[in-house]
């Protein structure tokens, strides 16, 4: 399982701009999986919209461990 933090380089749904969280993956060495990202922004009280947006390509990440 890979750590990883994302931010959110622009504003998505109630999600405000260069929010940054962390996501536990056990996706590929370079990116999070799509699932464990819309998981967290969920647990996290965004809207539909902010979820949406769950795809790696929408964050600046960077992997922790």
């Amino acid at each position: 399982m890979f750590r990883y933090k994302l931010k959110a380089p622009r504003q998505y749904g109630n999600m405000p701009k260069n929010y940054e969280f962390i996501v536990l993956s056990k996706g590929n060495l370079h990116a999070p999986n799509m699932l464990d990202i819309e998981e967290e922004i969920k647990r996290l009280g965004f809207n539909q919209t902010a979820q949406s947006y769950r795809s790696p390509g929408n964050f600046i990440i960077t992997k922790l461990s």
